[in-house]
């Protein structure tokens, strides 16, 4: 059984079943800096408000796992609980340091690709998104961004190339398996992508995008029945946002006979 894990990514979520779309973000690490005479190279991170452990050793180390040795370095107690503003000390060994120093350079044309899609300009944020992706493969939130990209450019198998990518690289990743299921559903593949959505479910049953899309899913590939399951289970999770509405709408079709 896949085991994921939660946690936040600089990156834009699709939002296949209302037509909606969160907001990438610019990422900040430190600017380039040579390494001291003596020692292992070793830089000092200011905790930008919102950002955890696992951000920021993603972001230099190339591995989110790194943020245990970020917090035994730093004595830090509750890696959950960051002060905006604090100093970390972080410091690499071997070929640590030219990955972090080749991701810092990667950054400009992440972040340029990020004030892009803001804009909708989308050829040219995947433009910048692939570069990125070419000057550092290891940063993961280019590579998924350019995914994400691709499908709001309605190129959904590119995008699967990408993202089956990624699971492979971190099947953990909750976010690359969402991502994937819109794919799917773009793709009029309904029984694989609530599969996907199933499988995010099975792992965290609150997880209310999730439940939406495996609804829908369900219902488009015509399994009524479970479709009805999933729309109520769903509302009962959220029984008064626009997704609520959206979510009676659809169980009141199914109620109706009327297979959309």
């Amino acid at each position: 059984m896949i085991s994921f894990r939660h946690r936040r990514w600089v990156l834009l979520l699709v939002l296949l079943s209302l037509g909606l779309a969160g907001c990438a973000k610019r990422v900040v690490i430190a600017p380039d800096v040579e390494p001291p005479a003596a020692g292992p190279p070793s830089i000092e991170h200011r905790v930008a408000p919102g950002e955890t452990l696992m951000q920021i050793a993603d972001n230099y180390y190339g591995d989110p796992a790194a943020a245990e040795r970020i917090a035994r370095a730093n004595g830090i107690s509750d890696p959950d609980h960051l002060l905006p503003g604090s100093l970390l000390r972080l410091e690499f060994e071997g070929q640590e340091w030219d990955s972090a120093r080749r991701r810092s350079s990667a950054l400009e044309p992440y972040n340029r690709g990020v004030d892009l899609l803001a804009q909708d300009h989308l050829g040219e944020a995947e433009r910048q998104f692939r570069l990125a992706a070419e000057t550092a493969p290891e940063l993961v939130g280019a590579r998924y961004n350019l995914a994400l990209v691709l499908m709001k450019r309605g190129r959904n198998t590119d995008a699967l190339v990408l993202l089956d990518e990624l699971i492979r690289q971190r099947p953990q990743e909750t976010d690359f398996h969402f991502a994937r299921g819109n794919a799917l559903f773009q793709l009029a593949r309904f029984d694989e992508a609530a599969g996907e959505f199933g499988g995010i479910v099975d792992h965290d049953p609150d997880h209310r995008r999730a439940l939406f899309s495996l609804a829908r899913s369900l219902q488009e590939s015509g399994q009524v029945r479970a479709a009805r399951r999933q729309w109520q289970r769903y509302l009962e999770l959220d029984p008064d946002s626009s997704w609520a509405t959206a979510a009676r709408r659809h169980l009141k079709k199914l109620d109706d006979g009327d297979r959309p």
